[in-house]
């Protein structure tokens, strides 16, 4: 095995498995989560890239002394994640294309048990028990009338809501953070503090959430969706595409329900003429 990156967030210390799935192992201590991962699911704040993970997974692994310790393996510490360079557009007109763009390029690829309903109305015939059903009507309760003002409302209505390792709501409330982020530069406004709120409305006791809740809220990018909004910036349509079906191939539905938050918020805000 060899680390290909080595993520900037991860800390020093004893960390227990989780959970395991074929491309990511999971590993936690008292207060965070790491990732091992292999190329497909990339780089990230908390992720460690192997060329390979163990087939089997460890029960521990170990950081120190810039060395991973994975049972009897000692791989050493020498590539670490890089800042992200700008990915911003300032053309309203542009950024709202692309987003447009963005949406309908994802329409026959978006999980279908996900939160995309809310970008494909047709999708809710996929929702067919009495749990899923009412699913659906919290959800499009707590998102009529949206607005920018709301996202804090819909964020603590969103929280936990939803089926999954990280339920669709959180992973839908991760969207929102990165839209915000994104809109804060482009828009340049002061969305802190109606960033602030949605966090601290978002967060809630899984761990592994409030892992991806922190870093979009940090606007720490993991790898696929950093190059998708490079994409969007360099006006690479195919690359757009392709890095939008990587999110959507990471967990079930995590990843439709984290671009459903962003493109909604996005598209909520460059249509409000307060901001354009």
């Amino acid at each position: 095995m060899e680390i290909l990156n080595f993520g900037s967030s991860i800390k020093n210390g004893n960390y227990i498995l989780h959970s395991k799935f074929k491309n990511v192992h999971n590993y936690i201590d008292d207060h965070d989560i790491i990732s091992l991962v292999t190329t497909q699911i990339g780089k990230g704040p908390n992720n460690i890239v192997l060329n390979r993970i163990p087939e089997i997974a460890n029960n521990t692994i170990t950081i120190s002394k810039q060395q991973l310790i994975i049972g009897n393996t000692a791989l050493k510490i020498q590539l670490f994640e890089t800042s992200n360079d700008n990915v911003y557009i300032h053309n309203y007109d542009l950024l709202r294309t692309k987003i447009e763009f963005l949406e309908q390029s994802i329409v026959s690829e978006i999980s279908p048990d996900s939160l995309g309903f809310l970008l494909f109305p047709g999708n809710e015939v996929f929702f067919t028990t009495a749990f899923e059903k009412a699913f659906i009507s919290h959800v499009k309760n707590t998102m009529q009338d949206f607005s920018i003002e709301k996202l804090p409302e819909i964020s603590k209505k969103m929280k936990g809501v939803g089926f999954g390792l990280t339920p669709s709501g959180d992973d839908f409330n991760c969207g929102i953070l990165y839209a915000l982020n994104y809109l804060q530069q482009t828009c340049r406004r002061n969305f802190s503090q109606l960033i602030e709120k949605c966090f601290q409305n978002s967060i809630g006791t899984n761990l592994i959430s409030n892992t991806f809740l922190k870093f979009a809220y940090s606007n720490q990018y993991y790898e696929n969706f950093y190059k998708l909004l490079k994409a969007l910036k360099l006006n690479c349509n195919d690359s757009m595409i392709k890095y939008a079906e990587k999110i959507i191939n990471s967990g079930h539905t995590s990843g439709s329900d984290m671009l459903t938050g962003f493109i909604l918020t996005m598209k909520g805000v460059l249509n409000d003429k307060k901001f354009s």
